[in-house]
């Protein structure tokens, strides 16, 4: 294994602060699954996290944000979708939004639509606020490889281009975010998983 494993700490926040602010990709805790993430601002590190997943650009990353004013910086919101983020936000609703900016990174330049979301874990929570930008990630598994709980199985660890990793456990679903794309006064699922559609469809009912 190439990839040093620290326990989530203040001092760790900091080792990880530097080494992503150096261009660097780590693995981290999120409210879901494990994730690797790298600075949104800086292309050369978000194409690593494709090198090292084995993932296709076509394929966009997901962006996370320590607030929904710095979400309204990267991305436009409907009213409906404002409202759903706060409903749900901080938390495991991915919001599929037209991008405003061509400063993040995430994916093919020519995609027009933007994941967001504000994670529910301190760990992630105290790394955005570290570096005060927001991050592009997915999840930590090599793509079409199943997630794992242990983080000591994830074979992406391997990587040499991989030099820190965060473990903790706490408030961790092992279940991936739900994605939902908004249009007018309803909603498209495009992946399912924590939030429940049934709770999305109460508040775009009570929009309604």
């Amino acid at each position: 294994m190439n990839t040093k494993i620290l326990k989530y700490s203040k001092n760790s926040i900091q080792i990880m602060k530097r080494s992503l602010l150096n261009g660097d990709v780590a693995i981290i805790p999120t409210d879901t699954v494990y994730g690797i993430a790298a600075l949104a601002k800086n292309k050369k590190a978000v194409d690593k996290v494709f090198r090292i997943k084995k993932r296709p650009k076509s394929m966009p990353l997901i962006i996370f944000v320590k607030s929904l004013n710095d979400a309204k910086k990267i991305a436009h919101f409907s009213k409906l979708d404002i409202k759903l983020a706060k409903h749900f936000w901080p938390g495991s609703l991915t919001l599929i939004l037209n991008k405003k900016t061509k400063n993040i990174y995430y994916g093919d330049r020519r995609l027009k639509k933007i994941g967001v979301r504000i994670p529910n874990n301190k760990v992630v929570t105290a790394l955005l606020n570290a570096v005060k930008n927001p991050l592009a990630t997915t999840s930590a598994n090599i793509h079409n490889e199943a997630n794992v709980k242990d983080i000591s199985n994830l074979s992406i660890l391997r990587n040499k281009n991989l030099k820190s990793a965060i473990e903790d456990r706490k408030n961790m679903s092992f279940t991936e975010s739900t994605i939902i794309a908004t249009h007018e006064n309803n909603f498209k699922i495009l992946r399912k998983g924590k939030v429940k559609i049934s709770e999305i469809r109460k508040v775009v009912k009570d929009e309604n």
